[in-house]
């Protein structure tokens, strides 16, 4: 074999080696070949529903067999689930995990996240999601004698991370909430509806029906505290209580 045709064997050998790397580069999961990524919001079937400095809140539809595309979440968020249903979680490195939803669940997913869901049941699912862009800087100020609004009665804490605390919220037939003001920003989303009231110092006020899905945020103090009453149904609510800097 001449010099010249070993150059020439050599270099097709050398571009099929490459060519075989690349392949199998291509092929294999994870994040060895960049993948682009979706952002979370705005996406197919959400609906903005409330947004502030501190918080976005949307409602998801997802329809039978949907799947959403890779997304990396650029905020930390809080999803809480309105109606069932088993979902498929999948990772970059193609990984992936099924997962049931009952009413209530709760899922937290760090900034940072990369992942795609599909819905796997024969009926869409519904979530209402918490983005939580910030946490405030400094709590609300304090009147002394007077308690925050959590903890209270009917409310257990399901669990916490540095900027917020999340709590699942029943009210209860002849169960009183005791008088109390709200010392940092706070979301909810209502699993179940019924009617509430509240009683401040100028006596009690009318009653207000809540239902499945609806949305409150508190941004500001309130003027002055209030006790709550259950008035009819079996409301319940996940809460999400921002954390301050400087508590």
């Amino acid at each position: 074999m001449s010099m010249d045709t070993a150059t020439v064997w050599n270099r097709y050998a050398a571009i099929r080696w490459f060519t075989l790397v690349l392949l199998v580069r291509l092929s294999m999961p994870g994040d060895i070949v960049a993948q682009p990524y979706a952002p979370a919001f705005p996406s197919d079937g959400a609906t903005l529903v409330s947004e502030n400095d501190l918080v976005a809140v949307w409602d998801v539809t997802r329809d039978s067999g949907s799947s959403v595309p890779l997304q990396e979440l650029t905020v930390g968020q809080v999803s809480v689930t309105l109606v069932p249903a088993t979902v498929k979680i999948t990772r970059p490195d193609g990984s992936w995990a099924l997962e049931h939803e009952p009413l209530g669940f709760v899922r937290f997913e760090p900034r940072g996240t990369k992942r795609s869901i599909t819905v796997v049941d024969d009926t869409p699912s519904r979530t209402v999601v918490f983005q939580v862009k910030t946490v405030p800087d400094a709590a609300w100020p304090v009147t002394e004698g007077v308690p925050g609004q959590f903890p209270r009665v009917g409310a257990k804490m399901l669990f916490e991370t540095d900027e917020f605390r999340v709590w699942d919220q029943t009210w209860s037939a002849g169960v009183r909430i005791g008088s109390h003001f709200h010392y940092v920003p706070t979301a909810a989303v209502f699993l179940d509806g019924g009617a509430l009231r509240t009683l401040d110092e100028n006596g009690l006020n009318p009653p207000f029906s809540r239902s499945l899905g609806d949305v409150i945020t508190s941004t500001s103090p309130m003027a002055i505290p209030h006790a709550e009453d259950h008035v009819g149904g079996r409301p319940r609510a996940i809460w999400l209580e921002l954390k301050p800097v400087h508590p």
